[in-house]
């Protein structure tokens, strides 16, 4: 009797010893869902920590390429500082090996001030969106590698003529 309650309690144990690496979410679905939390929180290096330090982002639409920890940082602290608000909401979800596509929509609010500044405008009001997404993410050891977006080109366009016909041009050519 004594033998199998020692068995039972080292099995038992090594079942939880597992349990940890299972909760540190270590699997490339768990590697994408700290991604979008990082991102709704606006947390640039908690983006960071979940990409390989050589990893690539592209979006094809736009025909952005990015690689590497420096220019990530700079696409994504571009991305944070347009916005007042951030926000992912998923529709689908496909996970393959250590392929995870996912069908969401990128949604927030942008900050018409920076807008404005962007594009030589002034009195830009902030902008509310809705981008439909597929982003196909390839994860090693926990981390990102690859991550590729294919944007709602229309929606994108509309967006962008939203933003180019709000405020008024600043006068002389000088943008502030």
């Amino acid at each position: 009797m004594g033998r199998k309650i020692w068995i039972t309690i080292a099995t038992l144990a090594a079942a939880l010893a597992l349990i940890p690496a299972a909760a540190a979410g270590k699997g490339p679905a768990q590697a994408v869902d700290r991604l979008h939390e990082a991102y709704r929180s606006g947390s640039v290096d908690g983006m960071l920590s979940v990409y390989a330090a050589d990893a690539t982002f592209e979006d094809v639409n736009q025909r952005h390429r990015f690689t590497g920890t420096e220019q990530l940082r700079a696409l994504l602290t571009g991305i944070v500082g347009m916005h007042l608000r951030l926000d992912l909401v998923e529709q689908r979800r496909a996970v393959d090996g250590n392929v995870v596509v996912v069908e969401y929509e990128y949604r927030g609010q942008l900050d018409g001030k920076v807008l404005g500044a962007s594009v030589g405008k002034q009195g830009c009001p902030d902008l509310e969106y809705a981008l439909p997404t597929t982003s196909w993410y390839r994860v090693e050891n926990g981390k990102i590698t690859h991550q590729k977006d294919f944007i709602d080109w229309a929606t994108f366009l509309d967006l962008r003529q939203q933003m180019l016909s709000a405020g008024t041009d600043v006068g002389g050519g000088d943008r502030p």
